[in-house]
């Protein structure tokens, strides 16, 4: 077996949580020093992000993991998380899909690769700790600033509900970050057309490009009268989740049950408060974190995103329609998808207004027919790994600062 690199697959220093069978660690090499073959002569890109992406438990891994693989597809992708907080399995999918992982402390030695073609960095809390560094080390290094989600605009709109001065002052803080990580990097990535109309107010004259949360088609599930009740899926430490949940079950719910009082709320997510669990009974069940979520988007009749506040492009909306589950969010959950009201998604900013689209889309047969049709063709045409790949890997390539 060819020896691999030091900075790559770290594999022995994390491990797994079930105990190791006889020569359990010699196969982890041994996926790595295949991946290390694969990569030989291929344009190697360097991604850093706060944490290794955990797919099963928020959108945001989600997306980035669906990221890496389309880079993976052309590229040599060296992925550099700041912690690992999961353990070792979501790094270990990671290198079966070929990506490589390396520690944050080994990035002057990654950034010296003799084939890097470009640095992304996710977040502005990544941004600014690496960006600077990566200047320094390789002034050369073509930088990409993946936004996620425009931190200031959904601070704005939180103080905006909320009244808090920590929400303002947050918001005036990283508007301020934003605008120098962008002005730093050679093409910015935002999550979606909204948030890049911000940005391009925020730091105009810098490249900014559309990479939205990305979502594989999925089967459609079960037809209209084999489905009932309704779902949410976030994580809730995510502070537009807890709002959305808490607005949802005090001043939405409450109106749904008056008109149909059978019908029952599955709230699925990692690190419920205290005041959500206050709800937990037989008609809102607080299920917490879910390995498995498939079947409830195959059954539930339709998922709800009552967001009042927020940024970038809502996974969980995307993941809905990817399976065929109609939608009915507020004009900000909808956003970056470029949905139509009673088209391909139900839309309702107020308790009212959001619980009568509900019963709507609940009881008319025809119009949930029509919205988990078209919600789906959406998410084909815009949000596939094919679609979305296409920007992912133009905008690596096309970053050249000597050639634009």
């Amino acid at each position: 077996m060819r020896k691999v690199a030091p900075w790559r697959f770290k594999a022995r220093e994390y491990p797994l949580k079930t105990p190791a069978s006889p020569g359990t660690d010699f196969h982890l090499q041994a996926a790595a020093a295949a991946a290390s073959d694969r990569n030989l002569g291929r344009p190697c890109v360097v991604v850093f992000d706060e944490r290794v992406p955990s797919p099963d438990r928020d959108a945001g891994s989600l997306r980035m993991l669906l990221i890496l693989k389309s880079l993976a597809n052309r590229c040599h992708v060296i992925f550099v998380p700041f912690n690992r907080p999961q353990g070792i399995d979501y790094e270990r999918a990671l290198w079966q899909a070929g990506i490589e992982t390396a520690d944050a402390t080994d990035y002057r030695r990654l950034l010296r690769h003799s084939n890097i073609s470009a640095a992304i960095v996710s977040r502005p809390s990544m941004g600014s700790t690496f960006i600077h560094r990566i200047r320094r080390v390789n002034p050369g290094v073509r930088i990409v600033f993946d936004m996620v989600d425009t931190h200031f605009l959904r601070f704005q709109r939180e103080y905006e509900i909320s009244g808090e001065a920590a929400a303002l002052s947050e918001a005036k803080r990283y508007r301020k970050l934003e605008r120098k990580l962008a002005q730093l990097s050679d093409v910015v990535w935002c999550a979606s057309g909204e948030d890049k109309q911000v940005m391009e107010r925020a730091a105009p004259g810098s490249r900014i490009e559309v990479v939205p949360t990305i979502h594989e088609l999925r089967d459609s599930g079960k037809p209209f009268d084999g489905r009932q009740d309704l779902l949410f899926i976030g994580n809730l430490v995510h502070r537009p989740n807890e709002d959305a949940v808490l607005f949802f079950l005090r001043e939405v719910y409450p109106l749904v049950q008056k008109s149909m009082p059978s019908v029952r709320l599955d709230i699925i997510g990692d690190n419920a408060s205290t005041a959500i669990k206050a709800f937990d009974s037989e008609k809102v069940r607080i299920l917490g974190y879910v390995p498995d979520v498939e079947p409830y988007l195959r059954n539930a009749r339709v998922f709800v995103a009552p967001l009042r506040f927020g940024a970038g492009i809502k996974g969980k909306v995307g993941e809905a329609m990817a399976h065929g589950l109609p939608v009915v969010t507020t004009s900000i959950g909808a956003e970056g998808f470029g949905l139509t009201h009673e088209l391909d998604v139900m839309i309702g900013d107020h308790p009212d207004s959001f619980a009568q689209a509900i019963e709507q889309l609940y009881l008319q047969k025809e119009l949930w027919e029509r919205v988990a049709a078209n919600s789906r063709l959406r998410i084909e045409r815009h949000f596939t790994p094919e679609v979305v790949a296409e920007t992912i890997n133009n905008s690596i390539k096309e970053t050249d600062r000597g050639t634009e």
